[in-house]
């Protein structure tokens, strides 16, 4: 008898990990593209706490992806490959962060450039030195936004590169179609101004209108190369803008190891 329970339990162990992991999926191809938003310790009573993954994670993620033989690449190496043919290095992934929280300057290039390693903000425009103004802060708090000088410093040192969220954080889609144009337009246009680079890539807040063949053809029209949404998965590489919007990895602040491992090779930890 006491087998049999063994067994059973056994069975019933794998099938909890089996629901709670999706280690049994298919290894994927293409380009893991990894979504972070903000490094550092959630606030207290956070209802955002996901969106928070420490430093210290994220040192041992970044730590993760250098030792498993990943290349971090900036946005600018993706659009040199898609328009010139460049080669990408072996094993190419992005690392990007939305919104363009201040704490991707003192936390994320802070390990990045230690480390040796690349990343990519995205970032929206009017929240330039100023609070995240369209949370809700009965959720959190509103958090300082990046400056220019910290941009221009990260653009300089090579490890960080800089993309478009939008003028104002909004949904696209539930714009009126000018409105959308003009904060893909204008952010786009602002930013090149400001910083002294071509900006070529584009995330969509919430991600919303990234499923939406008339906001995403606003996006191309604006002069992006690329779009990035929030679906769960690794980005097809090589990619057409008929695939769709480039798929991301969410980064959870309660990922274990074992999650970012099936994340970058599955391209989904869990149901």
């Amino acid at each position: 008898m006491i087998p049999e329970i063994t067994a059973a339990a056994a069975a019933l162990t794998l099938l909890a990990f089996s629901v709670r992991w999706n280690w049994w999926r298919t290894k994927a191809s293409g380009i893991p593209v990894l979504m972070y938003h903000k490094i550092g310790v959630a606030p207290k009573g956070s209802r955002l706490a996901k969106l928070w993954v420490t430093p210290e994670m994220f040192a041992k993620q970044v730590d993760r992806l250098l030792k498993r033989g990943y290349t971090p690449v900036l946005l600018r190496d993706l659009a040199a490959a898609q328009k010139d043919g460049k080669p990408l290095p072996a094993n190419p992934v992005l690392i990007t962060f939305d919104d363009g929280y201040r704490n991707n300057y003192t936390e994320a290039f802070r390990i990045l450039r230690e480390k040796g390693a690349k990343g990519n903000i995205f970032v929206t425009y009017d929240s330039i030195e100023r609070p995240n103004n369209w949370h809700n802060p009965d959720e959190e708090p509103w958090q300082q936004m990046l400056s220019w000088a910290e941009m221009r410093e990260m653009l300089a040192s090579g490890v960080m590169d800089i993309g478009s969220h939008t003028m104002t954080h909004s949904a696209l889609a539930k714009l009126e179609p000018s409105n959308a144009a003009w904060e893909l337009r204008e952010s786009k246009k602002r930013l090149q101004d400001r910083l002294g680079i071509e900006i070529l890539s584009f995330a969509y807040p919430y991600g919303d209108g990234a499923l939406s063949p008339e906001i995403r053809a606003l996006v191309f029209e604006a002069g992006y190369l690329f779009d990035f949404g929030v679906k769960q998965g690794v980005a097809q590489w090589p990619w057409n803008r008929e695939d769709g919007a480039l798929k991301r990895i969410l980064v959870r602040g309660d990922d274990t190891m074992l999650d970012f491992k099936l994340n970058i090779t599955r391209g989904k930890a869990r149901f």
